[in-house]
């Protein structure tokens, strides 16, 4: 496919297009790392969309980008990975926008077709996850076992952003080239981690002063592992009878439903029901982070898993599973404790530990607080605005441009 020399003209600035494909439900670290970096292609000069699937109902998650200057542009989900509508769509916003830098962040392989076909100069694709075979522990089979969709995707874009090394090693082993992979961690926001307070949440949620709490964010599917958690809890809470847990996020969703079925039916077989608090989706999670004593998550895989990089972040003694890029965020021993994927024994163990030692927990905490330092939002939209120019001058330079294209262009009106 050809790519498109950049418009040289004077009269246009520079158009980024954020691909979202879904749509904000909460002023979470996703919705801000978006924010950030809208606001960071304004000051730059640039022009900047966002794609997303609908709008959302609270008027605060849409407004702030708009008074960046950001265009929300609402398109359908595609239904599958390979959409022939999605791909059409998608080519003529960009023909119409005539954009320069397309990045796509979810659904990844029909819009990167569309901005291939397009001619879009700069094409970006941020791996969020492990593939779905990893997280399900199931081994694909036939076709399946080449992960085309994944494979298409990354020929379609000209740099691949991997959420975690773990993330960039899994797309190596597909035979995608290092070169046209960088490992970008997903940035939060550190002040709204630490400056947040409880406010009272815990006194709210009947939870006295002498009561420990475990919590733990994702939401109620297989591979978040709240089972795993569960019975882990189970064989502790018999020692820590003063302790609560906690599991928050959605378990309204089709497969939610039916997992959170399941998990309400095994915390009354494992007898612990009374001690498990359901708080479903909340816009509050800092609030409740700063409420617990001890985080956990079990996940089965994941990517980096921003929900722990949070927890961190809020300086929480942390315990998690060994699974995808979970290990580049927890230091064994040193900002957290690691349990090795699906051992609930040993998930049980760290956590009897950390519920009888405050001191532990106390050293575990600033140690977690001080090494997510480097997820600082405004440190992650330099990186990426510095990337987004370091693309245009290559496809300038390869396109008989003039070298230092994007100084030019940063000027325009």
């Amino acid at each position: 496919m050809t790519t498109a020399t950049p418009d040289n003209t004077a009269d246009r600035a520079i158009r980024v297009i954020h691909y979202w494909g879904g749509c904000p439900q909460t002023a979470n670290s996703k919705w801000q790392r978006f924010l950030h970096l809208s606001r960071g292609c304004a000051d730059a000069g640039w022009r900047t969309h966002l794609v997303w699937s609908r709008m959302p109902e609270d008027p605060q998650l849409s407004t702030p980008f708009r008074d960046a200057g950001c265009e929300i542009i609402l398109q359908p989900r595609p239904p599958r990975n390979i959409d022939p509508a999605c791909v059409w769509r998608t080519y003529r916003l960009l023909r119409r926008l005539r954009c320069d830098v397309f990045h796509c962040h979810n659904v990844h392989t029909s819009p990167l077709l569309g901005a291939a076909l397009a001619g879009v100069p700069v094409r970006i694709w941020s791996k969020l996850a492990m593939s779905p075979y990893y997280e399900r522990s199931i081994s694909p089979r036939g076709i399946h076992r080449y992960q085309p969709s994944v494979r298409l995707s990354a020929a379609m874009a000209h740099r691949v952003l991997c959420i975690s090394s773990a993330v960039r090693d899994e797309l190596v082993s597909l035979g995608v080239s290092p070169a046209k992979l960088n490992v970008v961690p997903a940035p939060v926001d550190l002040e709204r981690c630490t400056t947040v307070q409880a406010n009272g949440l815990r006194t709210e949620l009947g939870v006295t002063d002498d009561e420990l709490v475990i919590s733990t964010v994702g939401h109620a599917v297989p591979v978040k592992g709240w089972d795993l958690l569960l019975r882990a809890y189970a064989s502790v809470a018999h020692d820590a009878p003063a302790s609560r847990l906690w599991l928050v996020g959605s378990t309204t969703g089709t497969e939610e439903r039916e997992m959170t079925r399941q998990l309400r039916e095994l915390a009354e077989t494992l007898g612990v029901s009374q001690h498990v608090q359901w708080l479903g989706q909340r816009p509050d999670i800092p609030s409740i982070l700063q409420a617990t004593d001890v985080f956990t998550f079990p996940s089965r895989s994941d990517g980096q898993g921003l929900a722990l990089t949070e927890a961190i972040a809020a300086g929480l003694p942390c315990i998690a599973s060994r699974a995808g890029g979970i290990p580049e965020l927890i230091d064994h021993d040193a900002n957290g404790l690691l349990f090795n994927r699906e051992d609930v024994d040993g998930l049980a163990r760290a956590l009897q530990t950390l519920l009888g030692d405050s001191q532990l927990r106390s050293r575990l905490g600033q140690a977690a607080r001080h090494s997510a330092q480097r997820f600082g939002l405004d440190r992650a939209t330099q990186q990426m605005l510095g990337l987004y120019r370091e693309l245009l001058d290559k496809q300038s330079a390869a396109a008989g441009g003039v070298a230092h294209a994007t100084t030019e262009w940063a000027d325009r009106p």
